[in-house]
């Protein structure tokens, strides 16, 4: 009588050390962005430190190991509205930013107010709301639609035709180009 068989597949040495490095290479990511969140905790309590504020939370790292700002005030609802202060770090700046959010919304989204420069620029940003830019453009998904949105079909005047039919084409030319483009400089 024969053992039970297993028709598990041979996986090949260089796969699985294929496979290994790979893992090596998310667990070095993974620990790069951690030291990373650490650090810029760290300049955010030094920096607060340097200015004599004790924070109600310092910065730290969450359990999904981002970088959480340093919670400086809470909101106060009684005479003068005052926003809650956060203090995070600024990858453009590379300082310390203070942000607010509107506590009236029920998922309230924290955003830039100004640099943390001083102790007065904590008081400043108590009492703003901060401007979150527009989103971006996405020109090519509008090309699109209004390519799509003009029928030729629905025109009545051959000249108009013509136009719409070059304008089509036109669009669809400058679209392939810019991923041409795209694709080009990612690939260098």
């Amino acid at each position: 009588m024969t053992g039970p068989t297993t028709d598990q597949p041979v996986v090949p040495g260089w796969l699985a050390a294929a496979e290994a490095a790979h893992q090596e290479q998310q667990i070095d990511i993974v620990a790069q962005g951690l030291l990373r969140a650490r650090r810029h905790a760290d300049l955010i309590n030094t920096r607060l430190a340097d200015l004599g504020i004790e924070p109600i939370a310092a910065a730290g790292i969450d359990g999904f190991g981002k970088l959480r700002s340093a919670h400086l005030t809470d909101a106060d609802f009684d005479g003068d509205p005052y926003y809650e202060v956060r203090a995070a770090w600024s990858e453009d700046d590379r300082e310390v930013e203070l942000h607010t959010a509107d506590w009236e919304d029920d998922r309230p989204v924290f955003g830039r107010v100004g640099l943390l420069t001083s102790l007065a620029d904590i008081a400043a940003a108590r009492r703003q709301l901060p401007v979150f830019p527009a989103p971006a453009r996405d020109y090519r998904r509008e090309a699109i639609r209004a390519m799509d949105g003009l029928n030729v079909d629905h025109l009545n005047d051959a000249g108009a035709e013509a136009i719409a039919t070059a304008i089509h084409g036109n669009t669809a030319a400058l679209l392939h180009l810019a991923d041409t483009i795209a694709r080009t400089n990612t690939t260098i």
